[in-house]
C-alpha cells in the first residue's frame, strides 16, 4: 500500500528516534560501526528536522542538542 509523504516522514521520524535512543550511550571511542550508525541516524534526523511539520511530529527539540556526537 502506498503512503503519503507525511506518513512516510512520520514513520521515518519514529524509527530514527527509536534507533538513536538505542544508541544514546555510544561514543566515538566505542565500537566504530555503532558510532557510524549513530552519526548517520543523527544526520538523517537533522534533514527531517527541516520538514515544516517536524515539530508537530515529535521533533520539537534541537537534534544536535539531544543527540550530540
Amino acid at each position: 500500500m502506498k503512503k503519503s509523504a507525511k506518513e512516510v516522514l512520520e514513520y521515518i521520524t519514529c524509527i530514527l528516534l527509536f534507533y538513536l535512543e538505542e544508541l544514546s550511550d555510544v561514543g566515538s571511542a566505542d565500537d566504530p560501526f555503532l558510532y557510524g550508525e549513530k552519526t548517520a541516524y543523527t544526520e538523517c534526523l537533522e534533514w527531517v528536522e527541516a520538514w515544516e511539520d517536524a515539530d508537530k511530529n515529535g521533533l520539537d527539540f534541537n537534534v544536535e542538542t539531544r543527540y550530540p556526537l
